[in-house]
């Protein structure tokens, strides 16, 4: 039971330990959709810069290999390009 238990705890943290590619590749896509919608406004380009702002710290994260971060500020830049997005989307 122990050893079990054991070999779950390791398996999590092995997959806690990759780089965060997907989420780093759907923050870029969702970045470039809201940078590609016409209709700017004074509150979608704050949210373009906090998801520009979170895409560069995820990227720094990544190269010190800090994979919780990034992957924390990857999700976040896309939250803020898709809420850019939405906002875009509204005034057409």
């Amino acid at each position: 039971m122990r050893f079990t238990l054991y070999l779950v705890l390791l398996l999590c943290a092995a997959c806690a330990m990759q780089p965060p590619a997907q989420e780093m590749s759907d923050a870029r896509s969702a970045m470039k959709t809201a940078q590609q919608l016409p209709g700017n406004t004074s509150k979608s380009d704050h949210y373009l810069q906090s998801a520009e702002e979170a895409l560069d710290e995820a990227a720094e994260a990544m190269r010190a290999e800090e994979y919780d971060k990034a992957r924390n500020k990857a999700l976040e830049a896309r939250r803020n390009a898709q809420e850019a997005a939405r906002i875009k989307q509204q005034i057409k």
